[in-house]
């Protein structure tokens, strides 16, 4: 059974070895009417697999055996500095990083653009297989000529399942000089002045942010 159980948090790193989860993040995003953006994260990153191991410990009511927990520690510092190393030679996106152990790690970035011309704001650093998802995506609609910001907060119910446990928090504000169409913010403006909107993410059930902000008219 012992065996079962190593084998199991064994095909649980490497199925999920170099996702990255944020927490306790603090995300702002400007936006102006005329597409100028910037975005900028500061948070904590957490290595799935060792949340995974975790989930799976508890679920055994077992610790994770030693071996499998000092590759998952190892990996994960590996991984991270690799992230960050790649992000240098090619996205310079990161302001500052920090290695803080135990499959933790801290990021501050920065994203700049006109989204306008872009059409849509999507980011990631690192790779596909090793790497960090930023949760704001935002797209131009040329048709009806808004923009559309929408925080990527929620998960579905089996990473609700598999990371049972995790504190997965943070927050989220949007400054704009637009008209914004309609938001789901937790905090407004008062009378829709220019200000920030505001998001709090509790847990992996809070709804992902949505605001819609136009680019005609005051």
């Amino acid at each position: 059974m012992k065996k079962r159980y190593s084998l199991t948090i064994a095909a649980l790193v490497t199925s999920l070895s170099g996702c990255y989860l944020p927490q306790n993040y603090d995300n702002q995003v400007q936006i102006s009417r005329t597409g100028q953006y910037q975005v900028d994260v500061d948070t904590d990153i957490i290595g799935g697999g060792f949340l995974a191991a975790q989930s799976a410990s508890k679920t055994e009511n077992k610790p994770i055996p030693a071996k499998d927990l000092q590759d998952i520690l190892t990996d994960c510092e590996k991984e991270f500095n690799n992230v960050v190393a790649l992000d240098a030679k090619k996205g310079k996106h990161i302001v500052s990083s920090k290695y803080l152990g135990e499959c933790k790690g801290h990021l501050t970035l920065k994203y700049t653009g006109n989204i306008i011309q872009e059409k849509k704001f999507e980011a990631s650093i690192g790779t596909q297989e090793a790497g960090f998802y930023i949760p704001v995506e935002l797209k131009y609609d040329a048709k009806t000529k808004q923009i559309i910001i929408s925080g990527k907060t929620k998960g579905d119910s089996s990473a609700q399942q598999m990371y049972a446990g995790f504190i997965y928090n943070g927050k989220l504000s949007v400054k704009t000089d637009g008209k914004v169409i309609s938001t789901n913010a937790d905090i407004k403006p008062y009378w829709g002045l220019i200000g920030s909107y505001k998001w709090d993410t509790k847990d992996m059930t809070t709804p992902d942010a949505k605001m819609i902000v136009s680019t005609s008219g005051i």
